[in-house]
């Protein structure tokens, strides 16, 4: 099943699974989504801690986000660093 997300500044982006997480390029700036439709940006290893938690980072500190409550993921610019739509 493809799910298709239309964000807050026009781009429509088909979201990962989160199962997909693991395969994640870590130098690249991505979208998450979550189950309440909250969004969160950053950079991401994809690898899911013990008490069920993933580590988003490209903040002041870094966050540890709900893996549960992962709708899907995205990257927030193509390969070639311009924005998809």
């Amino acid at each position: 099943m493809k799910l298709k997300a239309t964000f807050a500044d026009g781009r429509k982006r088909v979201l990962k699974s989160p199962d997909e997480l693991c395969k994640i390029d870590q130098k690249r700036r991505a979208l998450f989504v979550f189950d309440n439709w909250q969004v969160y940006s950053g950079y991401s290893d994809g690898e899911v801690d013990e008490d069920g938690d993933f580590g988003v980072f490209g903040t002041i500190h870094g966050i540890a986000l709900p893996f549960n409550r992962l709708i899907g993921w995205c990257y927030e610019n193509d390969k070639k660093g311009k924005a998809c739509d």
